[in-house]
C-alpha cells in the first residue's frame, strides 16, 4: 500500500490499538472548501481494520456532536462549526479508543459529580459559545470547585477564559458534546497532561510492511 500523501496533517496518533491488533491509528486534518474535516486513517491491511476506522470515526461524531461527511473519497467528520479546535479534536480521538466496540456512545453530559470533592459540576451553556462552571455548595474546609475546573478547561481545551468561572469557544458555537467530555478529564489536569505526553512520545503511523 503506498503512503497517502493527500491525508492533510496529522493531528494525533493511537500508535498500538489492543483492540485492533495492536496497528496504529492516526488522526488527519484535511482542508476542504467548506472548512477542515478530520479523518481516521491506518496503513494496515489486517482483517478488522476497515471497520475499526469506521466504528472510531462514528465514535468522534457521537461522542464529540461532529457531522459525519466525505472528503476525497474519506469518511470524514466536521465541527458543526466548521472550524478547528485542535486540542479538543485529538483528546476526542483518544477517548474514543477507549470505548468498548458494543459500548455506548451517547454523549456526556454538561453535569458531573467532582472526582476530588463532593461537588457536583456543571457547565451552563450562556449561548455563543460560552460556559459557566458551576459547582454546587462545598463541604465545610472545600473550596469551591468551579474556579479550578474553569481553569483546566482553558488550557485542555485551549479556549478563552472570560472570567474565573466562564469560558468560551473561540469560533462563538456552542459544543456542548465536546464540553461534556473535557468536563471529566478537567477534574484531573495532571493526568490528562501525563496521558498526552506519553501518546507523544510513542512512535509513528507505520506502513504495512511493518505492521505485519
Amino acid at each position: 500500500m503506498p503512503v497517502r500523501t493527500d491525508l492533510g496533517q496529522r493531528v494525533e496518533l493511537v500508535s498500538m490499538d489492543p483492540r485492533c491488533h495492536d496497528v496504529s491509528f492516526g488522526l488527519y486534518r484535511k482542508e476542504t472548501p467548506e472548512g477542515p474535516v478530520a479523518v481516521v486513517y491506518s496503513y494496515s491491511t489486517k482483517a478488522g481494520t476497515d471497520e475499526r476506522v469506521a466504528f472510531i470515526t462514528a465514535a468522534l461524531a457521537a461522542l464529540g456532536g461532529l457531522e459525519l461527511v466525505v472528503a476525497g473519497g474519506d469518511q470524514a467528520v466536521r465541527l458543526p462549526c466548521r472550524d478547528w479546535h485542535n486540542a479538543a479534536m485529538k483528546r476526542l480521538f483518544l477517548d474514543c479508543f477507549r470505548v468498548e466496540p458494543t459500548g455506548d456512545l451517547s454523549p456526556r453530559p454538561l453535569q458531573a459529580p467532582d472526582t476530588r470533592s463532593e461537588q457536583t459540576i456543571t457547565l451552563a451553556p450562556l449561548g455563543d459559545g460560552a460556559y459557566r462552571v458551576e459547582s454546587s455548595p462545598a463541604a465545610d474546609g472545600e473550596e469551591p470547585r468551579a474556579p479550578a475546573i474553569a481553569r483546566a478547561l482553558v488550557r485542555l481545551v485551549q479556549i478563552e477564559e472570560l472570567d474565573e468561572t466562564t469560558v468560551r469557544f473561540p469560533c462563538g458555537r456552542d459544543h456542548h458534546e465536546l464540553m461534556g467530555l473535557m468536563l471529566v478529564r478537567a477534574q484531573n489536569l495532571r493526568a490528562s497532561l501525563r496521558e498526552e505526553e506519553l501518546t507523544a512520545s510513542r512512535g509513528v503511523l507505520t506502513a504495512p510492511s511493518a505492521q505485519e
